[in-house]
């Protein structure tokens, strides 16, 4: 089993939050002479936030609009603000000929893409995949642990001060990261259908 540099801090960073959460609700103060204890406690906290996190990706859809992968393929679409898409048209039509189901929803289209896409060697794709799936456990973290934050403190204005505008920072890069990872499938598609 090969771990990167992604596969611990996609664990470790959301854990961390949620702990340091936890210690603040129950009033217990950080000892940095348990820092090994601590992280061992992260780690399957940010696991359980990786999972929290996917089974939360639809309510997310819905909060950007829907689902990235088809917005990107409605026709018109160029994207959201600092990821532009411009073939749309193009690649959809593309999608419907390669994979011959001309009724096939873009959910289905997309994945035809991925096929194609996750094959490709030196690609970006993969990259952006974990950089979404990370900052979408980094949003979780942020929407679990802010409302226990908030009650617990909810007469100290720093903590709403910097949690809300946190919360809409993560929730926007979140989006934004959905959106580069469809986009460079998509264009990886049609890189490799030379179109």
């Amino acid at each position: 089993m090969n771990f990167k540099a992604y596969d611990i801090l996609s664990s470790l960073v959301p854990g961390f939050l949620i702990l340091l959460a936890g210690l603040n609700v129950f009033e217990i103060d950080f000892d940095k002479d348990l820092l090994v204890a601590y992280t061992t406690v992260a780690f399957p906290l940010g696991y359980v936030m990786n999972s929290l996190s996917s089974w939360l990706e639809d309510f997310y859809f819905w909060t950007w609009g829907g689902r990235p992968s088809s917005k990107m393929l409605e026709a018109g679409s160029s994207g959201v603000w600092k990821v532009k898409f411009y073939n749309s048209a193009k690649v959809r039509q593309a999608l419907i000929d390669a994979s011959g189901n001309s009724q096939a929803t873009n959910d289905e289209l997309f994945q035809y893409a991925c096929r194609y896409a996750t094959g490709e060697k030196d690609s970006k794709v993969e990259d952006l995949s974990a950089s979404y799936v990370f900052a979408r456990s980094l949003l979780t973290a942020v929407v679990i642990g802010m409302p226990v934050l908030l009650v617990q403190n909810y007469e100290d204005w720093r903590y709403w001060i910097v949690l809300i505008p946190t919360l809409f920072v993560l929730w926007l890069r979140c989006k934004q990261r959905a959106y580069f990872y469809v986009r460079q499938v998509l264009n990886n598609f049609l890189k490799i259908r030379q179109l």
